[in-house]
């Protein structure tokens, strides 16, 4: 007997309103749980204004104004929306990690799944900046035989699971529209 794969996370409709199932393990539920965990304590020591932000933002909140004779607007759009931006990041993180936290099987709403999807792309992303990602770097798609000696090795492996269920994650809402 062949044993269906059931996706990370998918798509039920009813009666015209649809709902998300997350199907992840304890296991996957805890890594995301711990690595969303990181990411706050990363966001909120970026609120110090007397310390510079974490390179490691660098992606998740990238330049508005990237010339060199804009580095006045860039300055002030800084000043204007950075609080905000790292407040909505803070929020989605907390609203995601409650969810997660609630066990296997969980229904979502949309604004729940955009929530998580947003969330684990932002640990993605904080991730990709600390491996070095680039676009046209294949050694990220998950299929390469472990390196032991490589003391990135749990980050890239990290990198390809929050790849995959993202990749799911955007499956799920596609198959909505």
């Amino acid at each position: 007997m062949t044993r269906r794969f059931k996706p990370p996370i998918f798509a039920t409709t009813k009666k015209g309103a649809t709902t998300w199932t997350l199907n992840i393990g304890e296991d996957e539920q805890a890594v995301v749980a711990d690595l969303l965990g990181q990411l706050r304590t990363l966001l909120s020591s970026d609120d110090d204004p007397d310390t510079p932000a974490s390179p490691l933002l660098d992606r998740l909140f990238p330049n508005a104004y990237t010339a060199e004779e804009d580095a006045e607007k860039e300055a002030e759009y800084q000043r204007l929306m950075r609080e905000e931006l790292v407040a909505s990041r803070l929020f989605q993180i907390e609203a995601v990690a409650g969810y997660i936290a609630s066990g296997e099987g969980q229904t979502l709403d949309e604004g729940q799944v955009i929530a998580l999807m947003q969330s684990v792309n932002a640990v993605r992303v904080v991730l990709g900046t600390m491996l070095n990602v680039t676009d046209d770097d294949p050694e990220f798609d998950g299929t390469a035989d472990p390196d032991e000696d490589d003391d990135f090795e749990i980050e890239r492996r990290l990198y390809a699971f929050l790849s995959w269920l993202l990749d799911w994650i955007v499956r799920s809402l596609q198959a909505t529209t």
